[in-house]
Protein backbone atom coordinates (compact mmCIF):
# COMPACT_ATOMS: atom_id res chain seq x y z
CA UNK A 1 0.00 0.00 0.00
CA UNK A 2 1.23 3.31 -0.63
CA UNK A 3 2.74 6.03 1.67
CA UNK A 4 -0.98 7.06 3.84
CA UNK A 5 -1.24 10.61 4.45
CA UNK A 6 -0.26 10.46 8.04
CA UNK A 7 2.77 8.09 7.83
CA UNK A 8 5.25 10.94 7.76
CA UNK A 9 3.42 12.90 11.10
CA UNK A 10 3.03 9.24 13.20
CA UNK A 11 6.52 9.21 15.48
CA UNK A 12 5.04 12.73 16.91
CA UNK A 13 1.82 12.83 16.55
CA UNK A 14 0.67 11.66 20.34
CA UNK A 15 3.60 14.04 21.48
CA UNK A 16 0.49 16.96 21.10
CA UNK A 17 -1.23 15.28 23.53
CA UNK A 18 1.96 16.22 26.48
CA UNK A 19 1.65 20.04 25.61
CA UNK A 20 -0.96 21.86 27.82
CA UNK A 21 -2.89 23.34 25.10
CA UNK A 22 -3.62 19.77 23.51
CA UNK A 23 -4.07 18.04 26.94
CA UNK A 24 -7.32 20.52 27.45
CA UNK A 25 -8.16 20.31 24.39
CA UNK A 26 -8.17 16.37 24.12
CA UNK A 27 -9.71 16.76 27.63
CA UNK A 28 -12.74 18.34 26.57
CA UNK A 29 -13.42 16.82 23.35
CA UNK A 30 -12.96 13.20 25.05
CA UNK A 31 -15.69 14.62 27.69
CA UNK A 32 -17.96 15.68 25.22
CA UNK A 33 -17.58 12.03 22.68
CA UNK A 34 -17.65 9.70 25.70
CA UNK A 35 -20.59 11.27 27.21
CA UNK A 36 -22.64 11.03 23.83
CA UNK A 37 -21.71 7.51 22.13
CA UNK A 38 -23.96 5.03 23.44
CA UNK A 39 -24.95 1.51 21.46
CA UNK A 40 -27.21 -1.32 22.33
CA UNK A 41 -24.21 -4.02 22.55
CA UNK A 42 -20.51 -4.27 22.31
CA UNK A 43 -19.09 -4.32 18.61
CA UNK A 44 -18.15 -1.58 17.59
CA UNK A 45 -16.01 -0.22 14.06
CA UNK A 46 -13.54 2.60 14.93
CA UNK A 47 -12.33 4.57 11.62
CA UNK A 48 -9.12 5.97 11.93
CA UNK A 49 -8.11 4.94 14.83
CA UNK A 50 -4.84 6.39 14.61
CA UNK A 51 -2.43 5.66 17.08
CA UNK A 52 -4.89 4.43 19.60
CA UNK A 53 -6.49 7.20 21.69
CA UNK A 54 -9.67 6.08 21.76
CA UNK A 55 -9.43 2.69 21.00
CA UNK A 56 -7.93 2.14 24.41
CA UNK A 57 -10.80 3.91 26.09
CA UNK A 58 -13.49 1.78 23.42
CA UNK A 59 -11.76 -1.29 24.77
CA UNK A 60 -11.87 -0.42 28.54
CA UNK A 61 -15.53 0.47 28.00
CA UNK A 62 -15.79 -3.56 27.15
CA UNK A 63 -16.77 -2.94 23.95
CA UNK A 64 -15.43 -5.45 20.91
CA UNK A 65 -13.66 -3.41 18.30
CA UNK A 66 -12.48 -3.50 14.64
CA UNK A 67 -10.17 -0.86 14.28
CA UNK A 68 -9.77 1.00 10.93
CA UNK A 69 -7.14 3.17 9.70
CA UNK A 70 -5.42 3.51 6.35
CA UNK A 71 -1.52 4.45 7.92
CA UNK A 72 0.42 1.60 8.82
CA UNK A 73 2.75 3.98 10.78
CA UNK A 74 0.08 5.19 13.14
CA UNK A 75 -1.49 1.68 13.61
CA UNK A 76 1.78 0.54 14.63
CA UNK A 77 1.61 2.53 17.34
CA UNK A 78 -1.95 1.80 18.30
CA UNK A 79 -0.96 -1.70 18.60
CA UNK A 80 1.62 -1.01 20.91
CA UNK A 81 -0.39 1.22 22.70
CA UNK A 82 -3.24 -1.45 22.69
CA UNK A 83 -1.07 -4.41 23.88
CA UNK A 84 0.53 -2.92 27.22
CA UNK A 85 -3.04 -2.14 28.09
CA UNK A 86 -4.19 -5.60 27.44
CA UNK A 87 -0.72 -6.67 29.11
CA UNK A 88 -2.58 -4.80 32.19
CA UNK A 89 -5.58 -5.77 32.09
CA UNK A 90 -6.92 -9.52 31.49
CA UNK A 91 -10.59 -8.13 31.03
CA UNK A 92 -10.09 -6.44 28.11
CA UNK A 93 -11.38 -8.34 24.37
CA UNK A 94 -8.78 -8.30 21.61
CA UNK A 95 -8.75 -5.29 18.93
CA UNK A 96 -9.58 -6.75 15.06
CA UNK A 97 -7.13 -4.32 13.34
CA UNK A 98 -8.06 -3.71 9.66
CA UNK A 99 -4.95 -1.24 7.63
CA UNK A 100 -7.17 0.06 4.75
CA UNK A 101 -8.81 2.94 3.39
CA UNK A 102 -12.50 3.16 4.93
CA UNK A 103 -13.70 4.24 1.75
CA UNK A 104 -12.42 1.15 -0.25
CA UNK A 105 -13.82 -1.67 1.90
CA UNK A 106 -17.42 -0.34 2.47
CA UNK A 107 -18.82 -3.82 0.79
CA UNK A 108 -16.66 -5.83 2.96
CA UNK A 109 -18.15 -4.60 5.98
CA UNK A 110 -20.09 -6.59 8.99
CA UNK A 111 -22.99 -4.82 10.69
CA UNK A 112 -22.36 -3.08 13.97
CA UNK A 113 -23.61 -1.72 17.44
CA UNK A 114 -21.92 0.88 17.25
CA UNK A 115 -19.67 3.13 14.59
CA UNK A 116 -17.38 5.80 16.11
CA UNK A 117 -14.59 7.80 14.79
CA UNK A 118 -12.82 10.99 15.94
CA UNK A 119 -11.02 13.59 13.96
CA UNK A 120 -10.68 11.59 10.96
CA UNK A 121 -14.07 12.70 8.23
CA UNK A 122 -12.07 15.57 7.61
CA UNK A 123 -10.00 14.07 5.60
CA UNK A 124 -12.59 11.27 3.66
CA UNK A 125 -13.94 12.79 0.49
CA UNK A 126 -17.64 12.91 0.45
CA UNK A 127 -18.25 12.42 3.80
CA UNK A 128 -22.20 12.83 3.74
CA UNK A 129 -21.98 9.63 0.77
CA UNK A 130 -19.80 7.34 3.07
CA UNK A 131 -21.79 8.32 6.26
CA UNK A 132 -24.95 7.18 4.73
CA UNK A 133 -23.63 3.84 4.14
CA UNK A 134 -21.98 3.06 6.91
CA UNK A 135 -24.94 4.06 8.60
CA UNK A 136 -26.86 1.38 6.93
CA UNK A 137 -24.55 -1.11 8.35
CA UNK A 138 -25.58 -0.22 12.03
CA UNK A 139 -28.01 -2.85 13.60
CA UNK A 140 -31.32 -1.56 14.89
CA UNK A 141 -30.69 1.08 17.88
CA UNK A 142 -27.16 1.17 16.77
CA UNK A 143 -25.48 4.57 17.13
CA UNK A 144 -23.18 6.19 14.73
CA UNK A 145 -21.04 9.10 15.96
CA UNK A 146 -18.13 11.18 14.27
CA UNK A 147 -15.90 14.08 15.97
CA UNK A 148 -14.72 16.98 13.53
CA UNK A 149 -12.33 20.00 13.63
CA UNK A 150 -15.37 22.47 13.34
CA UNK A 151 -14.92 25.13 10.06
CA UNK A 152 -15.87 28.59 11.01
CA UNK A 153 -13.98 28.79 14.24
CA UNK A 154 -10.76 29.87 15.72
CA UNK A 155 -9.65 25.97 15.33
CA UNK A 156 -9.96 26.46 11.55
CA UNK A 157 -8.56 29.48 10.96
CA UNK A 158 -5.61 28.21 13.28
CA UNK A 159 -5.32 24.92 10.87
CA UNK A 160 -5.68 27.06 8.05
CA UNK A 161 -2.73 29.13 8.95
CA UNK A 162 -0.62 25.82 9.24
CA UNK A 163 -1.60 25.08 5.78
CA UNK A 164 -0.66 27.99 4.40
CA UNK A 165 2.65 27.94 6.14
CA UNK A 166 3.33 24.54 5.34
CA UNK A 167 1.91 23.35 2.07
CA UNK A 168 3.05 19.92 3.26
CA UNK A 169 1.10 19.79 6.02
CA UNK A 170 -1.52 17.11 6.50
CA UNK A 171 -4.32 19.75 6.93
CA UNK A 172 -3.68 21.15 3.65
CA UNK A 173 -5.69 18.10 3.08
CA UNK A 174 -8.46 18.59 5.25
CA UNK A 175 -12.18 20.02 4.85
CA UNK A 176 -13.10 21.68 8.02
CA UNK A 177 -17.44 21.54 8.24
CA UNK A 178 -19.44 23.92 9.96
CA UNK A 179 -21.76 22.45 12.63
CA UNK A 180 -24.49 23.95 10.61
CA UNK A 181 -22.77 21.60 7.10
CA UNK A 182 -22.34 18.67 9.64
CA UNK A 183 -26.27 19.00 10.84
CA UNK A 184 -27.89 19.48 7.37
CA UNK A 185 -26.06 15.80 6.14
CA UNK A 186 -28.88 13.57 5.25
CA UNK A 187 -27.78 10.33 6.98
CA UNK A 188 -30.69 8.36 9.10
CA UNK A 189 -32.95 10.83 11.28
CA UNK A 190 -31.48 14.26 12.26
CA UNK A 191 -28.33 14.35 13.77
CA UNK A 192 -27.79 15.32 17.63
CA UNK A 193 -24.83 17.51 17.61
CA UNK A 194 -22.28 18.27 20.18
CA UNK A 195 -20.04 21.56 20.96
CA UNK A 196 -16.91 22.10 22.67
CA UNK A 197 -13.83 23.86 22.37
CA UNK A 198 -14.71 27.00 22.86
CA UNK A 199 -11.43 28.68 23.94
CA UNK A 200 -8.77 29.60 21.03
CA UNK A 201 -5.73 28.00 20.27
CA UNK A 202 -3.24 30.93 21.54
CA UNK A 203 -5.09 30.54 25.01
CA UNK A 204 -2.60 30.67 27.63
CA UNK A 205 -3.15 28.44 30.28
CA UNK A 206 -5.62 25.43 31.30
CA UNK A 207 -7.25 27.35 33.63
CA UNK A 208 -8.30 30.19 31.33
CA UNK A 209 -8.99 27.22 28.89
CA UNK A 210 -11.32 25.47 31.03
CA UNK A 211 -13.43 28.98 32.20
CA UNK A 212 -13.42 29.83 28.62
CA UNK A 213 -15.32 26.54 27.95
CA UNK A 214 -18.04 26.63 30.97
CA UNK A 215 -18.71 30.00 29.24
CA UNK A 216 -19.60 28.32 25.83
CA UNK A 217 -19.10 31.39 24.15
CA UNK A 218 -18.52 31.89 20.45
CA UNK A 219 -18.41 29.37 17.69
CA UNK A 220 -16.95 25.88 18.46
CA UNK A 221 -13.83 23.99 17.76
CA UNK A 222 -15.09 21.15 17.37
CA UNK A 223 -18.45 19.31 16.86
CA UNK A 224 -19.59 15.46 17.57
CA UNK A 225 -22.40 14.29 15.44
CA UNK A 226 -24.33 11.33 16.27
CA UNK A 227 -26.99 9.79 14.06
CA UNK A 228 -29.09 6.67 15.80
CA UNK A 229 -31.32 3.89 14.01
CA UNK A 230 -34.62 3.35 14.82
Amino acid sequence: MKEALFDRVAAHYDSWYDTELGSVSDQVERHLAQSMFKTPGTKVLEIGCGTGQYTSWLVQEGYEVTAVDISAEMMALAQKKLASLEGNTAETKPVHWWQADITEILDQLETYDGIFSMTAFEFVPEPEKILQKLFSRLKPGGCLMIGLIAGRSAWSEYYAEAARNNPSSVFARATLYSKEEIGSWQIGRSAEIGECLFFPPNVQTTAEALAMEEKREGNPGFVVAKWVKD
